[in-house]
């Protein structure tokens, strides 16, 4: 131990650097706070006009519009450069809080020059208040200098470029609209709705104060997704069953990168072979981890790889049991469609289990509301958190015969976590759009061979494989249909081609259609009885026939089966569903095939779409389908080019 002279140069050091690193953190909580409150007063104006949770229009822009998406993006790019790091540097500054508080102590100075006890003491807590003032300075000198905040406050855009950067993605705009709403903390211990999904006020204002590291994840959390993605951080082991659309896969996203900034490297994923491919498009998207497919021929040489680099590991539930002899732990461990492995008895829920044991943090996600499935839900509790069971069978088995939903809910808070749209309503774009990308089966990929070389033939057969009805688009169409119409979600379905059509009427229990060959009065009587009839839950339409003219609006879910050669077709058909004053979000599922004419196709008209984003979006419908009709006049050769070259 240092004599007592030494002790007192090193906390008048201490004292100093303490003085400088406050000073530091106080300027950028004013940067943040600064612009924080220039967005929260644009979006006081705003809502002051259109009423509280308004987002602003993009199509028809007024002042208080263009005010407050101005003020998003600054608060953006802000929070980007400073909130994050700042985060970091407080929750370092705050952990040496007490050791700072003894230090200053000028009786603690006194006593230590003439008690041995308290200048260890006081030496003890001198070297950890040294410890969290070099990591905070780390942060404060590399990440939010005097330089780089002067900086990041001179960062701005103008409000032109800024609508434009929100007109093309706003998802960041959203996301950053959504941490000015207050956020109050549940105390009355009531089952309440909203982002924390009716969890019990001890349990909510827990995840609230759990942290949540970025590590490599490079997306913008909507609220509820940073409480979902703590959640799962701070429970370890759950279930996840927020509504479809509202981003689960994102928020274990968002776990798995918090626990690689604290050294966890190897993740697995187990889904069905439907979404496998979403699930690596997805972690590219968001995150710079490495997704690797665990799947198909050359699974072996993969698992070695990630055995031996980490990264997220994505696999099906039938390859998942002939994994497990090489898998030893995981870091996170997540299911998607986790009712998958609801009997206990099956080889893929034994498989789930077995790999769910090995992991400390588990995620097991399902859209399905759980609370009225509970002959589902028993086994997947008992995976995640066995010892929760013995309360579940209490009210599984009441005297009374009654089993409440809110009471399985209140239960199970330390294990369950769902959140519907309705929950959120406030804090979801008006329109989710998804790419849902499969790759063909072996059937598939034959009939598509077999197709003659154009490009419609190639088009439809990606659609229809071998006619059986059991194609993969056919197969991710079926899931997505029953997530939402389970939920009381009315879907309206499009597709170019007349066989989709009749597959899809056949696939949906004879569902109505709208085809070149309705009339006009066939037309609004269909329409009518969609609308109207709560048991008419899908509405199949051809794209060109289904997508002028018509109101679709009591629907809230679109299906596009395959893209489209003019962007401007399906945007006015999502536009039958998407009108103005829609009062709930949109879904949109993209459904896509990989490695076929049609991922070169979407690739091509990508470059269109921007085109038009850039140039055309003030237009009326007359003008955009004027514009998307082709920029390019070798469209359809390139396409054909790519077809003769594949075949």
């Amino acid at each position: 131990m240092p004599g007592f002279l030494s002790l007192v140069r090193r906390r008048w050091q201490v004292l100093a650097s303490s003085n400088n690193a406050q000073e530091q953190l106080n300027e950028a909580q004013a940067l943040v706070l600064q612009s924080r409150q220039k967005a929260t007063l644009a979006k006081n104006r705003l809502e002051e006009h259109r009423g509280v949770g308004s987002l602003p229009n993009a199509e028809n822009p007024q002042s208080a519009d263009i005010e407050l998406i101005a003020a998003l993006d600054q608060y953006d790019q802000v929070r980007r450069a400073v909130e994050v790091p700042l985060e970091e540097a407080i929750h370092l500054w705050k952990q040496g809080e007490e050791a700072r508080r003894v230090t200053r102590s000028r009786g603690n100075v006194i006593r230590s020059l003439f008690m041995l006890s308290v200048r260890s003491m006081f030496f003890q807590q001198l070297l950890v208040a040294e410890a969290g003032l070099k990591a905070t300075t780390r942060i404060l000198d590399s990440k939010l200098t005097k330089s780089l905040l002067a900086k990041a406050a001179s960062r701005t855009s103008t409000p032109n470029e800024s609508l434009l950067k929100y007109r093309h993605n706003n998802a960041s705009f959203i996301a950053s609209l959504e941490r000015l709403h207050i956020q109050l903390d549940p105390l009355s211990g009531s089952i309440t709705r909203g982002l924390e999904g009716g969890l019990p006020a001890g349990i909510a204002m827990d995840v609230e104060n759990t942290r949540l590291l970025t590590g490599p994840l490079t997306a913008s959390l909507r609220r509820y997704q940073t409480f979902g993605a703590r959640y799962l951080i701070l429970q370890e082991r759950a279930l996840l069953g927020d509504d479809m659309g509202l981003g689960k896969t994102v928020q274990v996203l968002a776990a798995m990168s918090h626990l690689h900034a604290l050294g966890a490297r190897h993740f697995l994923v187990v889904a069905p072979n439907s979404v496998i491919i979403n699930w690596c498009r997805e972690v590219e998207k968001h995150t710079e981890m490495n997704p690797i497919l665990l799947h198909g021929s050359d699974r072996d040489e993969r698992l070695a790889q990630w055995r031996n680099e980490g990264g997220v590991g994505i696999t099906t539930y039938g390859t998942l049991s002939k994994l497990i002899d090489d898998i030893a732990t995981v870091d996170y461990f997540a299911a998607d469609e986790a009712h998958m492995a609801k009997n206990p008895e099956a080889a893929r829920s034994k498989a789930v289990a077995e790999v769910a044991d090995r992991s400390q943090y588990v995620a097991l996600m399902t859209g399905t509301a759980l609370e009225n499935r509970l002959s589902e839900m028993q086994y997947l509790v008992q995976i995640v958190q066995p010892g929760l069971m013995p309360e579940l069978n209490k009210i599984i088995h009441h005297p009374s015969g009654l089993v409440k939903p809110e009471d399985v809910v209140r239960a199970l808070a330390p294990a369950y976590l769902r959140r519907t749209q309705a929950d959120v309503l406030t804090e979801l774009p008006e329109r989710v759009e998804v790419q849902e990308w499969v790759d063909l089966t072996e059937a598939d990929k034959k009939a598509y061979d077999a197709a003659k070389i154009d490009m419609m033939s190639r088009r439809l057969a990606v659609n229809v494989g071998d006619g059986t009805l059991t194609s993969a688009k056919y197969e991710r169409l079926s899931e997505i249909l029953e997530e939402h119409t389970e939920a009381g979600r009315k879907v309206v379905v499009f597709s170019y081609f007349r066989q989709t059509i009749d597959d899809v009427c056949a696939l949906a229990g004879g569902a109505p259609r709208i085809t070149g060959d309705t009339s006009g009065a066939q037309r609004q009587q269909i329409i009518d009885e969609f609308s109207n009839d709560p048991t008419a839950t899908v509405l199949v339409s051809q794209i060109e026939a289904g997508g002028l003219g018509i109101n679709l609006q009591a629907a809230q879910v679109v299906i596009l089966m395959e893209a489209q050669f003019k962007p401007s077709i399906e945007w006015q058909a999502i536009a039958r569903v998407h009108r103005m004053g829609q009062s709930r979000s949109v879904m949109v599922h993209r459904l896509l095939a990989r490695n076929t004419i049609e991922e070169r196709l979407v690739q091509l008209i990508a470059e269109k779409t921007q085109i038009f984003k850039n140039f055309a979006h003030d237009s009326s419908v007359r003008d955009a389908s004027q514009m998307a009709i082709d920029t390019s006049g070798n469209f359809e050769i390139d396409l054909q080019r790519l077809l003769e070259q594949e075949s």
